[in-house]
């Protein structure tokens, strides 16, 4: 009896530590101060400005909407600064980091040929032929479940590409290493359930996104943050630690580091994914910490 007490205590420990954890990791990308604002004025001592911009990797009017209304901040810049260059070599890397190879495949890591033709199903309902899914990682294809079907060019590639049009010097935030590597954070065995997840409860995971859009559209951060951290992917508080940790906070660390020389010359445009923005540990408190002067714009 004293030994499943023991026990019991044991796990129920781990189980509050676990938890305390992920409400403490959690609260870092949930915004305090800064609540509401997609495009941002960011101004230094100096009086140099720029601008930045979180975006959201979908294609829609209402996001090609608000491009227009910040297009002339962007004609200003001298320089445009995205996650990374959206060009050949950072295609070629993120592919690469997508799929198997060294012989495993979708179905033989799986190993359930029941799951498997699920997998199947929810992929070609969102446009994901078995041809196409078939090499490729399970935490990828999550991330490819829980999105709109493609189509068509996404805002970071616009800017990006405009950027190259108009002749003005591109920048990247990351290294191409850096953003591709960032897929294999976590064990197969975490990709998979996350995958069982994802797929068991797939009706709620489309639910999603037009509401995070409608957030987004909105320049309401504290929704998005909301959303973001009740998603399926975060059931898990270790999986959840594992994603906020590596996916948000220590690249925002990077982000800014590599931001902050642009800055202090003035006239660059940077482009972000909304969530990096968010929180004590976002890129909006961040650059505030270091001194600058941040004024929402829309």
């Amino acid at each position: 009896m004293k030994a499943s007490l023991r026990i019991l205590l044991v796990v129920t420990t781990l189980f509050v530590c676990a938890w305390v954890q992920a409400e403490s990791i959690r609260s870092q990308v949930t915004p305090t101060v800064y609540k509401k604002g997609i495009v941002w004025r960011i101004e230094s001592n100096e009086q140099k400005v720029s601008y930045l911009m979180g975006t959201m990797h979908v294609n829609h009017p209402g996001i090609w909407k608000l491009f227009k209304r910040v297009q002339g901040f962007f004609d200003q810049s001298k320089v445009v600064c995205t996650e990374v260059k959206l060009d050949f070599e950072t295609m070629a890397a993120e592919m690469q980091a997508t799929f198997f190879h060294d012989g495993r495949t979708l179905k033989t890591v799986i190993n359930d040929p029941v799951f498997y033709q699920l997998v199947v199903q929810a992929a070609r309902e969102r446009g994901l032929p078995e041809p196409l899914i078939k090499n490729m990682k399970p935490f990828t294809l999550v991330f490819m479940l829980s999105m709109p079907p493609s189509q068509g060019e996404m805002l970071d590639q616009k800017i990006y590409q405009d950027a190259i049009l108009k002749g003005k010097q591109s920048c990247a935030l990351e290294t191409v290493k850096e953003h591709s590597t960032v897929l294999d954070v976590f064990s197969m065995a975490d990709q998979i359930d996350m995958l069982k997840s994802t797929v068991s409860r797939i009706d709620e995971v489309k639910d999603l996104y037009p509401v995070l859009l409608d957030a987004y559209l909105s320049s309401d951060l504290v929704e998005m943050a909301r959303l973001v951290n009740g998603s399926l992917m975060m059931e898990d508080p270790r999986i959840e630690k594992i994603f906020l940790q590596k996916f948000l906070i220590d690249r925002n660390k990077k982000m800014v580091e590599r931001m902050i020389p642009r800055i202090k010359k003035g006239k660059a445009f940077f482009a972000v994914g909304a969530m990096h923005l968010t929180g004590s540990a976002g890129i909006l408190r961040l650059l505030s910490d270091q001194g600058y002067k941040l004024t929402a714009i829309y």
